[in-house]
Formats: structure tokens, C-alpha cells, sequence
């Protein structure tokens, strides 16, 4: 019997986060050429909401507010939790249409001061 698996995941593009334990700085790669340490004991708040088929988490910091966008984005923001996410980028464009499974998916990551 064959099954039907015409669908491409995740799993065959490069991960979008890491996790360690334990960790004591979160680094943000929001580029190929930027990238910046957060360290955890300046975790203030995180909170993850969808709307249509986007999620946001979104990491307030003591001086830095952190937008990411993605799919299936509940795993990172438990891990979050644990302070064991070592590293998150933002996944190529060309992998943001695939299905993403239990994976998550960051299109887009936005850091900005603190008001």
C-alpha cells in the first residue's frame, strides 16, 4: 500500500532555533551580519498570540522589546520557559511555505528599545 507524502516539512530545511540547557544569554540572529545576546535574568515577560495564521511572541527584555513571527511557536515559548534556547534566527524564505509539523517557523524577527 503506498502512502501519500507529496508534502515537504520542516524537518528537510535548517532548524530556526536551538536548545541547551542550561543557558544564561539568548542569542538573536536577525541576520546573516547582526546578531545580539540577550541575557535571561533580564527576561521580564513573554507572551505568544496568533492572529489569522501568524503567531507573535513576543520577549520583553529590561531594556529591549523582541517581536517574532512565525508558525507553531508554543514549543519555543515553553522552552523559553525553561531558559534552555540557546539561539533563534529567522528561517530562509525559501522554507516559510513549507508544512511546518511539530517544527516552528521564524519569518520575521523585529528588536527594538525598550520604552
Amino acid at each position: 500500500m503506498k502512502s501519500e507524502t507529496n508534502k515537504r516539512t520542516v524537518s528537510s530545511a535548517p532548524a530556526c532555533w536551538q536548545r541547551e540547557a542550561p543557558c544564561a544569554c539568548l542569542r538573536i540572529e536577525t541576520s546573516l551580519r547582526e546578531s545580539h545576546l540577550f541575557p535571561y535574568q533580564h527576561l521580564v515577560t513573554a507572551s505568544l498570540s496568533q492572529s489569522d495564521e501568524v503567531e507573535t511572541l513576543r520577549l520583553t527584555f529590561s531594556l529591549h522589546d523582541v517581536e517574532i513571527q512565525g508558525r507553531n511557536l508554543r514549543a519555543l515559548l515553553l522552552a523559553i520557559q525553561d531558559f534552555v534556547v540557546k539561539w533563534v534566527r529567522v528561517m530562509p524564505e525559501r522554507y516559510h511555505a513549507l508544512e511546518p509539523g511539530e517544527n516552528g517557523v521564524i519569518a520575521r524577527i523585529r528588536i527594538q528599545e525598550a520604552k
